[in-house]
Order: structure tokens, then sequence, then C-alpha cells
């Protein structure tokens, strides 16, 4: 699954490249939705980074995949039934936005994702006493808050106001940092 979730945020920078570069974007609309990639993919690895990283015997990848399957639907229902129009874009030069009902709903639940997630770590972060795991559970929260703070310039059309444009490369950093720390603790 950590697969397929990278393979489909490859597809978004795939899509914004297209974007980029086509002079008919209208020719494209059918990879909009590709534009939503980063929402599940870089938030489903977050949570596996953490849970690599804490490894309680009472977790198991089954328990974890139901805890995220109510975020997984959330977003599944948001790119496949989401209303896009095709805006200007500072970058890209045009792209596809999220527009309606579904953008706030996508605001909802990112923003229920990073409240959660930011609690859940700080609490690990408290819990834990190995340096090297609050690091990297410090990494991952850095990266989840900077994603919820573009998320929420997105969701209010603020893209003049965006700080942290390469948010989803730190949050890709972030998440290879985890494993990495997770897989060398291990051993």
């Amino acid at each position: 699954m950590l697969l397929a979730s990278g393979a489909y945020v490859t597809s978004r920078y795939v899509t914004m490249a297209l974007f980029a570069v086509s002079p008919e974007p209208q020719r494209l609309w059918a990879l909009r939705r590709c534009w939503l990639a980063s929402s599940v993919g870089l938030t489903f690895p977050m949570l596996v980074a953490l849970d690599q990283l804490v490894r309680h015997p009472a977790m198991s990848p089954r328990k974890l995949l139901r805890w995220f399957s109510p975020f997984l639907a959330a977003y599944a229902l948001i790119i496949l039934f989401g209303r896009f129009e095709l805006g200007a874009d500072r970058v890209a030069g045009s792209s596809p936005r999220l527009v309606g009902w579904t953008l706030w709903l996508l605001a909802v639940v990112q923003g229920s994702f990073v409240v959660g997630f930011l609690g859940l770590g700080a609490l690990l972060i408290r819990k834990l006493p190995f340096r090297h795991i609050q690091l990297a559970l410090g990494g991952l929260m850095i990266a989840v808050g900077y994603l919820g703070l573009d998320g929420l310039l997105v969701a209010t059309d603020r893209w003049y106001a965006r700080p942290f444009l390469f948010s989803e490369i730190l949050a890709m950093i972030a998440i290879w940092f985890a494993l990495e720390t997770a897989r060398t603790a291990a051993t």
C-alpha cells in the first residue's frame, strides 16, 4: 500500500508538469483527480511511519488500516465526487481546483487528521524515552503541521499567502527519516 501511495503521489507531480507545459489544459481534464493525490498519498505513509517508530504490540497493520479507513473513505469521496474548476495558477499557468462542498469536507478531514496526529505525536514524544525516536516523531509532527497549514491556505483560497511551498517535500523527507530511524532502531 505504501508503493501505491507513492505511485499516486507521483501521478500528482506528473499531472502538475503536464498542466504546466500544456497549451490546452482542458485536454488534460481527465487527470484532474490526480491533483489531490497528496491527501491520501502522504497521510497514510505518515501513519505507517508513526506505527513503525512506536512498534507497539497492540498495533497491527489491520488495526492501523481500520483506524485510517474513515479518512480513506472521506478522501475517496472527495476525489471521486468532488467538483473541479480550471483556475489560474502562479506556477503551472492553470490548474484544477476543488470547489463546493467537497473543498470544505477536505478541509475538515485534513484538519481532523492533523489535530489527531499532532495530539498522538505529542503524547508519544512524552512517553517514549528514546531521543532518536522523539526526533523522528517531531519531524513527522512538523511536516503534518506544515501540510495542515498549507491545506488551510488552499481551502480558504489564499494562494498568495502560501509560505510553505515545499510542505509536501518536507513531508516526504520526514516520512523517509522516520522509516529509516525505525529500521535502524530495530537492528
